[in-house]
Protein backbone atom coordinates (compact mmCIF):
# COMPACT_ATOMS: atom_id res chain seq x y z
CA UNK A 1 0.00 0.00 0.00
CA UNK A 2 1.04 3.39 0.17
CA UNK A 3 2.46 3.81 3.90
CA UNK A 4 5.19 1.32 2.07
CA UNK A 5 5.62 3.58 -0.43
CA UNK A 6 6.39 6.58 1.89
CA UNK A 7 9.25 4.84 3.18
CA UNK A 8 10.62 4.89 -0.19
CA UNK A 9 10.10 8.40 -1.23
CA UNK A 10 11.79 9.97 -3.64
CA UNK A 11 15.13 8.29 -4.22
CA UNK A 12 16.74 10.53 -7.18
CA UNK A 13 15.97 14.13 -6.70
CA UNK A 14 18.04 17.27 -6.90
CA UNK A 15 19.70 19.99 -5.27
CA UNK A 16 24.17 21.12 -4.46
CA UNK A 17 24.99 21.22 -1.16
CA UNK A 18 23.67 22.83 2.21
CA UNK A 19 24.14 25.69 3.61
CA UNK A 20 22.50 27.51 7.15
CA UNK A 21 19.37 25.02 6.10
CA UNK A 22 19.01 25.83 2.85
CA UNK A 23 20.10 24.36 -0.49
CA UNK A 24 22.22 26.70 -2.86
CA UNK A 25 22.88 26.10 -6.39
CA UNK A 26 25.77 26.56 -7.56
CA UNK A 27 27.46 25.50 -10.36
CA UNK A 28 31.20 24.27 -8.57
CA UNK A 29 29.95 21.68 -6.04
CA UNK A 30 31.31 18.85 -6.27
CA UNK A 31 29.13 16.35 -8.02
CA UNK A 32 29.43 13.21 -5.87
CA UNK A 33 27.62 14.93 -3.30
CA UNK A 34 25.48 16.22 -5.31
CA UNK A 35 24.12 13.31 -6.16
CA UNK A 36 23.77 11.83 -2.76
CA UNK A 37 22.04 14.50 -1.45
CA UNK A 38 19.53 13.86 -4.45
CA UNK A 39 19.21 10.58 -3.92
CA UNK A 40 18.14 12.21 0.11
CA UNK A 41 15.98 14.64 -0.77
CA UNK A 42 13.49 16.14 -2.54
CA UNK A 43 14.77 19.62 -3.54
CA UNK A 44 11.88 22.63 -4.75
CA UNK A 45 13.76 24.47 -7.00
CA UNK A 46 12.96 28.30 -6.64
CA UNK A 47 14.65 31.41 -8.15
CA UNK A 48 15.71 34.28 -6.12
CA UNK A 49 14.13 36.90 -8.60
CA UNK A 50 10.68 35.38 -7.79
CA UNK A 51 10.14 36.28 -4.17
CA UNK A 52 5.72 34.76 -4.16
CA UNK A 53 7.77 31.64 -5.98
CA UNK A 54 9.95 31.01 -2.99
CA UNK A 55 7.32 31.84 -0.54
CA UNK A 56 5.33 29.34 -2.07
CA UNK A 57 7.92 26.64 -2.68
CA UNK A 58 9.05 27.22 0.83
CA UNK A 59 5.35 26.28 2.08
CA UNK A 60 5.28 23.05 -0.32
CA UNK A 61 8.18 21.95 1.42
CA UNK A 62 7.24 22.49 4.89
CA UNK A 63 3.95 20.46 4.02
CA UNK A 64 5.90 17.74 1.91
CA UNK A 65 8.23 17.31 5.07
CA UNK A 66 5.38 16.80 7.58
CA UNK A 67 3.79 14.46 5.61
CA UNK A 68 6.42 12.83 3.81
CA UNK A 69 9.05 13.12 6.78
CA UNK A 70 11.65 10.81 4.55
CA UNK A 71 11.59 13.20 1.61
CA UNK A 72 13.73 15.79 3.92
CA UNK A 73 12.02 18.24 1.67
CA UNK A 74 14.01 21.21 0.85
CA UNK A 75 13.94 24.51 -1.27
CA UNK A 76 16.76 25.07 -3.74
CA UNK A 77 17.20 28.66 -4.40
CA UNK A 78 19.00 29.69 -8.25
CA UNK A 79 20.33 32.97 -8.87
CA UNK A 80 17.04 33.27 -11.39
CA UNK A 81 15.14 31.50 -13.56
CA UNK A 82 17.49 30.47 -16.05
CA UNK A 83 18.82 28.46 -13.67
CA UNK A 84 16.07 26.59 -13.12
CA UNK A 85 15.62 26.39 -17.02
CA UNK A 86 19.72 25.15 -17.07
CA UNK A 87 18.46 22.27 -14.04
CA UNK A 88 14.85 21.12 -15.62
CA UNK A 89 16.60 20.79 -18.93
CA UNK A 90 19.67 18.81 -18.33
CA UNK A 91 17.50 16.77 -15.70
CA UNK A 92 19.69 18.34 -12.22
CA UNK A 93 16.29 19.04 -11.03
CA UNK A 94 13.04 17.20 -11.20
CA UNK A 95 10.66 19.98 -9.33
CA UNK A 96 10.49 23.67 -9.37
CA UNK A 97 8.07 26.48 -8.34
CA UNK A 98 7.47 28.43 -11.38
CA UNK A 99 5.37 31.55 -12.66
CA UNK A 100 2.45 30.54 -14.89
CA UNK A 101 4.05 32.96 -17.20
CA UNK A 102 7.80 31.50 -17.36
CA UNK A 103 6.56 27.77 -16.70
CA UNK A 104 4.86 27.90 -20.16
CA UNK A 105 7.47 29.96 -22.08
CA UNK A 106 10.05 26.95 -20.39
CA UNK A 107 7.71 24.01 -21.45
CA UNK A 108 7.37 25.78 -24.89
CA UNK A 109 11.55 26.83 -25.31
CA UNK A 110 10.92 30.19 -26.01
CA UNK A 111 12.03 33.76 -25.06
CA UNK A 112 14.28 33.61 -22.38
CA UNK A 113 14.38 29.65 -22.74
CA UNK A 114 15.21 29.45 -26.38
CA UNK A 115 18.41 28.49 -25.81
CA UNK A 116 17.29 25.41 -23.72
CA UNK A 117 14.60 23.93 -26.29
CA UNK A 118 10.93 22.69 -25.33
CA UNK A 119 11.07 21.25 -21.56
CA UNK A 120 8.90 18.31 -20.68
CA UNK A 121 6.87 19.66 -17.64
CA UNK A 122 3.94 18.56 -15.76
CA UNK A 123 2.03 20.72 -13.63
CA UNK A 124 1.50 18.66 -9.62
CA UNK A 125 -0.64 21.52 -8.35
CA UNK A 126 -0.80 25.37 -9.34
CA UNK A 127 -2.67 28.60 -7.58
CA UNK A 128 -3.56 31.67 -9.51
CA UNK A 129 0.06 32.67 -10.30
CA UNK A 130 2.21 29.49 -9.97
CA UNK A 131 2.96 26.38 -10.47
CA UNK A 132 4.84 23.16 -9.11
CA UNK A 133 5.92 21.39 -11.99
CA UNK A 134 8.16 18.22 -12.37
CA UNK A 135 9.86 16.76 -15.11
CA UNK A 136 7.66 14.81 -17.60
CA UNK A 137 9.66 11.37 -16.15
CA UNK A 138 8.81 12.43 -12.65
CA UNK A 139 7.58 8.42 -10.85
CA UNK A 140 3.74 8.44 -11.14
CA UNK A 141 4.34 7.61 -7.53
CA UNK A 142 6.15 10.67 -6.17
CA UNK A 143 3.74 12.64 -8.19
CA UNK A 144 0.91 11.07 -6.79
CA UNK A 145 2.15 11.65 -3.16
CA UNK A 146 3.32 15.24 -3.71
CA UNK A 147 0.08 15.97 -4.79
CA UNK A 148 -1.83 14.14 -2.08
CA UNK A 149 0.55 15.95 0.75
CA UNK A 150 0.12 19.15 -1.11
CA UNK A 151 -3.78 19.05 -1.47
CA UNK A 152 -4.33 17.51 2.07
CA UNK A 153 -1.92 19.83 4.23
CA UNK A 154 -1.87 22.99 1.65
CA UNK A 155 -5.44 24.49 2.39
CA UNK A 156 -5.40 27.86 2.37
CA UNK A 157 -2.40 27.97 -0.24
CA UNK A 158 -5.05 27.84 -3.33
CA UNK A 159 -3.44 24.82 -4.80
CA UNK A 160 -5.48 22.62 -7.40
CA UNK A 161 -4.67 20.02 -9.74
CA UNK A 162 -4.80 21.43 -13.15
CA UNK A 163 -7.32 19.32 -15.28
CA UNK A 164 -6.76 17.50 -18.65
CA UNK A 165 -6.42 20.10 -21.61
CA UNK A 166 -7.48 19.49 -25.06
CA UNK A 167 -4.50 18.63 -27.45
CA UNK A 168 -4.47 21.80 -28.92
CA UNK A 169 -4.16 23.67 -25.88
CA UNK A 170 -0.97 25.16 -25.15
CA UNK A 171 -0.82 24.73 -21.03
CA UNK A 172 1.57 22.56 -19.31
CA UNK A 173 -0.34 19.05 -18.92
CA UNK A 174 -1.35 17.61 -15.56
CA UNK A 175 1.22 14.96 -14.21
CA UNK A 176 -0.37 12.00 -14.36
CA UNK A 177 0.38 10.89 -11.02
CA UNK A 178 -1.29 13.95 -9.82
CA UNK A 179 -4.34 13.62 -12.32
CA UNK A 180 -4.72 10.26 -10.26
CA UNK A 181 -4.50 11.61 -6.80
CA UNK A 182 -7.32 14.28 -8.15
CA UNK A 183 -9.47 11.52 -9.92
CA UNK A 184 -9.31 9.69 -7.03
CA UNK A 185 -7.23 6.39 -9.36
CA UNK A 186 -4.89 4.47 -7.07
CA UNK A 187 -1.38 4.29 -8.42
CA UNK A 188 0.65 1.37 -8.37
CA UNK A 189 4.44 0.89 -8.22
CA UNK A 190 5.84 1.37 -12.00
CA UNK A 191 7.18 -2.24 -12.88
CA UNK A 192 5.70 -4.45 -10.24
CA UNK A 193 2.11 -5.85 -10.32
CA UNK A 194 -0.29 -6.59 -7.82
Amino acid sequence: GRTHNRGAFLSQIIACEVATGSILLCGHSPYRQWQVYRKTHLVIVTSRDDLAGDDLGEKCAAIVRTALPDSKAAVGRGPGVQRIASLMSTRQAEVAVLSRPNGLAMYHGEGTFEQYGPIALRVVVENDTHQLVCREDFPLQHGFLLAEALLTGGTGLGLSIPPINSAASRDIPPHAGALAFAEGRAVLDEGKQH
